[in-house]
C-alpha cells in the first residue's frame, strides 16, 4: 500500500485541548504575580488592572478552546459510531449539550450523568462561549458590576478545564472503549 493510500482519522480535539491548557497555565502564573502584587501608587494599579487584563484574555481563550475541544470531540464520537451522512443529517444540527447527552444514548443506551458537577459544568462553559462568541455591548452602573456577569476570571478557565476532564471521564464510565488518554498528552502537545 502506497502513503497516497493510507487513511488517516483528522480531528482536532487534542489541539483544542493543548490551547486551552496552554492558556490556562499562563493565568496560574500571572494570578500569582497578581496575588503577590501589592497595590501602593497609580502606577501600580495600572499594573494590577494590566495583570487582570491579561487573566480576562486567557480565561477567554481557555473557555472557547474548551467549548472546541467539548463540541469537536462529541462530534467526532458521533461519527464514528454512525455513518458520517447519518451524523450530517440527523445529529450535527443539535446544540452541543444536546450532542453529549443524545449521542451516547444512541450509541449505549446510556447517558453522562445530568444531576452532577459535569453536566453543569458543560453547560456552564457553553453557555459563556455563546455570551463570548455572540458578545452585545451595553452599558451598566461600574457599582453593579459583578465578576460574574462582566468578567471572564479564572475561575471560569478552571471549570472549562474541569468539564473537558470530568464530562470525557463520564463518557469514558459509560463508554468504555473512549480513549481519553490525550487529555494529559494536552499538556506537552508540540501542535498546538
Amino acid at each position: 500500500m502506497s502513503v497516497d493510500e493510507l487513511e488517516i482519522e483528522l480531528n482536532n480535539h487534542l489541539t483544542f485541548f493543548a490551547i486551552a491548557i496552554r492558556h490556562y497555565r499562563q493565568i496560574e502564573k500571572l494570578v500569582k504575580q497578581r496575588d503577590k502584587f501589592k497595590v501602593k501608587t497609580d502606577e501600580d494599579v495600572d499594573y494590577s488592572a494590566g495583570l487582570n487584563a491579561s487573566i480576562q484574555r486567557d480565561a477567554m481563550v481557555t473557555t472557547i478552546f474548551c467549548a472546541l475541544t467539548l463540541e469537536a470531540f462529541i462530534n467526532s464520537y458521533g461519527i464514528s459510531n454512525f455513518s458520517k451522512s447519518y451524523f450530517d443529517n440527523h445529529l450535527d444540527k443539535l446544540n452541543p449539550v444536546s450532542k453529549w447527552l443524545i449521542i451516547p444514548k444512541l450509541v449505549t443506551g446510556r447517558q453522562i450523568r445530568t444531576d452532577g458537577q459535569g453536566y453543569e459544568l458543560l453547560i456552564g462553559v457553553f453557555k459563556l462561549r455563546d455570551k463570548l462568541v455572540h458578545y452585545k455591548s451595553r452599558k451598566k452602573k461600574v457599582s453593579e458590576l459583578t465578576e460574574e456577569e462582566d468578567w471572564v476570571t479564572e475561575k471560569h478557565a478552571q471549570h472549562s478545564i474541569e468539564a473537558v476532564s470530568i464530562v470525557l471521564q463520564e463518557l469514558k464510565s459509560i463508554s468504555p472503549q473512549v480513549d481519553v488518554g490525550w487529555l494529559e498528552d494536552a499538556e506537552h502537545w508540540p501542535f498546538a
